[in-house]
């Protein structure tokens, strides 16, 4: 038996898994289990040895025996609905910050954020809730991140740039210093952005251009 806080982890997909390798390095709380709506999950033992315990509606959440819950879902949209179901469960949101990570003390993480091994969060930055900070990207001094965006692997923001409610950046994108990524947008992966990004806009390529927007 253990006296930490139960943690459950919705998503048992590969970042689903990620985020338990974070709670467990943290050696702060414990993991009760998935939720994920996979019909052929149900039941099961992920390979990471974790159990699936059931689906992401409201019941299941409510019901699942944990006290705080980590959001692992890539979609912004779907992650931002299913923080706000587990905070409507009355379960709290666990700061799943990987040890390795470096946080500036200045910097503020807003409730449910994760950030992944060997990221950074320089002086000054502002981070949202419930934003994905993946593996070593690295986040500039005074930058502002707002609620429910995602940071791929490897993102680098120059200091003073400003990421959108739910923009994603991709995999390896560099974003030069006073930037403004508008909500919604996506940045693809390898992208050097060196203009502001509408909202909604889709921008790719080296310098970034504008693709397509959001419907």
């Amino acid at each position: 038996m253990t006296d930490r806080p139960g943690v459950v982890v919705i998503g048992a997909g590969g970042h689903g898994r990620v985020m338990v390798d974070v709670v467990r390095c943290q050696g702060k709380a414990e993991v009760v289990g998935f939720l994920d709506d996979a019909a052929d999950l149900q039941g099961t033992i992920s390979p990471i040895g974790v159990p699936i315990i059931g689906r992401t509606g409201p019941e299941d959440i409510a019901g699942c025996g944990a006290v705080a819950f980590v959001v692992a879902i890539g979609s912004n949209r779907i992650r931002a609905m299913l923080f706000d179901r587990c905070l409507s469960a009355g379960l709290t949101p666990w700061p799943a910050v990987h040890p390795s990570a470096v946080i500036a003390e200045s910097a503020t993480l807003g409730g449910g954020t994760q950030v992944v091994a060997q990221a950074v969060v320089n002086p000054g930055a502002r981070v949202g809730r419930n934003v994905i900070l993946n593996t070593a990207c690295t986040v500039d001094h005074d930058c502002i991140v707002a609620d429910h965006a995602f940071l791929a692997p490897g993102v680098n923001l120059g200091g003073e740039v400003t990421v959108g409610e739910s923009a994603f950046v991709g995999i390896g994108a560099s974003v030069l210093p006073g930037i403004t990524i508008g909500a919604g947008a996506t940045v693809g992966g390898g992208a050097v952005v060196i203009s502001d990004v509408p909202p909604g806009a889709t921008v790719v390529g080296v310098p970034a251009k504008t693709i397509k927007f959001r419907e």
